[in-house]
């Protein structure tokens, strides 16, 4: 089965668990992926995942940063530029200011306007007088997301270092299982050339490997799913270089957004992901994506879970439920008098941003809401379609099942209605297969749902 150049997606249902709706994915399209990112979802190896943003302790939201529109800050680029002089030496660079020399304005130039693509390119091993060699060899390629012994040696140093486990949690199988072989198709974008699929960016300083990113690269995006360094280059502040340098990849090929995983507001260890600027955050209920300001930050600090075109929803329904007052009188027109009308709760005391149906207000805590038994359609998920929106977008129908194959061309593939116990069950039973079907169109969208092959295997 071939889909635009690219084999169709085969899915593997799991039973929703804890705060995520999981499925598992045998072979996914890149393009596919950028869907399911764009309503929440994020991968860890095969397995995909949308998290329960209303009844997480913490709300995962997703981010992205509009690489155009990137303005390092001032210990970014500092970080950049003492790891470009680093690797070209001292001596390189004053030999380098001897044969070429900036002007006054060059130089005033270059203080006021920093240019991403020159800096992050600086130490890599070219130069401009091929007599000159710097101190060190720096190079970064993009490589397929295979398993090398190179590989697994950096992983199990940054894992002990940084993560701080022992031999027995680090094995080859788990690193592989992890970061290798995803089933995102690797292929070129149909559309302008550029790589689509998982890749390896690895960081090699005289030929020695010293970092690695793990890389989705997707029709409008560079995801970053993993980043991993040596212990011996720590203090040159990795993180950051990864950051800026994945930036630029996705502006130089043409990606145009830079997602860096979920921002967690409640995790200090992952605010840092709001300082790349301007980072705009998805809106699960609308789909609309905010930018990520001051003003969005503080409301993320009084909400528990922040959406703000809910936010906007409860302030229109606050306005309309207020009662109106007689202006010779003072009576209220309804039941309601004055003098029993009740002054705003505090931000604290304020009933969930999401809690706008009775199933979120009666199951507020994930595992309330897992032990309810209720489909998602019922729950009210963030990021999920709700009943009417599946039944004017979703065919369940037409959908199509795998009983055998894994999805694989010449597999046996059938669509829903095929199934002898199809019309027996209920898109609202979670433990009917019309049912689970229902939930996962809901979870994923219409336009995945549409497109890839569904099996019940583990």
């Amino acid at each position: 089965m071939q889909h635009d150049g690219c084999p169709c997606g085969a899915l593997s249902l799991l039973t929703p668990f804890g705060a995520s709706y999981y499925a598992k994915s045998k072979s996914l399209c890149p393009t596919h992926y950028q869907l399911l990112m764009d309503r929440g979802w994020r991968r860890s190896g095969t397995l995909f995942y949308l998290p329960d943003a209303s009844r997480s302790c913490c709300p995962h939201y997703t981010i992205r940063l509009p690489v155009a529109e990137f303005k390092p800050s001032r210990d970014q680029r500092q970080a950049l530029h003492r790891w470009n002089r680093y690797v070209l030496g001292d001596k390189y660079g004053e030999e380098m200011k001897r044969r070429h020399p900036k002007s006054k304005a060059e130089k005033k130039q270059q203080n006021n306007a920093f240019d991403l693509m020159t800096n992050v390119h600086e130490s890599e091993a070219q130069t401009k007088d091929s007599d000159l060699k710097p101190e060190h060899v720096f190079t970064v390629t993009l490589e397929p997301d295979t398993y090398t012994n190179e590989k697994f040696a950096l992983f199990s140093n940054y894992q002990r270092h940084v993560h701080h486990e022992t031999d027995a949690d680090i094995t080859r199988e788990g690193f592989k299982r992890f970061l290798c072989g995803s089933t995102l198709h690797r292929h070129a974008d149909a559309t302008d050339g550029k790589p689509l699929g998982s890749y390896h960016q690895c960081y090699r300083l005289d030929d020695r490997l010293v970092a690695m990113g793990v890389l989705d690269l997707l029709p409008h995006a560079v995801s970053g799913a993993y980043f991993l360094y040596h212990s011996d280059f720590e203090k040159w502040s990795f993180g950051k270089l990864s950051a800026l340098r994945e930036a630029a990849l996705a502006l130089e090929q043409g990606y145009e957004f830079y997602y860096m995983g979920y921002y967690i507001h409640g995790c200090k260890k992952m605010r840092y992901k709001g300082d790349y600027k301007p980072q705009y955050v998805l809106d699960y209920h609308s789909g609309e994506w905010d930018v990520m300001d001051d003003e969005m930050r503080a409301f993320m600090d009084r909400r528990k879970y922040a959406s703000m075109s809910m936010e906007r929803r409860r302030e229109v329904k606050a306005v309309d439920s207020r009662p109106t007052h007689d202006v010779l009188t003072g009576e209220a027109n309804g039941n309601l008098h004055p003098a029993d009308d009740k002054s705003p709760l505090p931000n604290h005391q304020q009933p969930n941003a999401a809690a706008e149906t009775d199933d979120i207000i009666h199951h507020p805590t994930a595992l309330a809401a897992y032990h309810s038994k209720l489909s998602l359609l019922a729950l009210g998920m963030p990021g999920v379609l709700t009943p009417a929106q599946l039944h004017a977008t979703v065919d369940l129908d037409t959908m199509r099942l795998c009983l055998g194959g894994g999805g694989r061309a010449g597999s046996d593939v059938h669509e829903m209605r095929e199934i002898a116990s199809w019309d027996s069950g209920s898109e609202m039973d979670r433990g009917s297969i019309k049912g689970q079907v229902a939930e996962f169109a809901a979870a994923v969208g219409p336009e995945v749902a549409g497109r890839v092959v569904l099996d019940f295997g583990r």
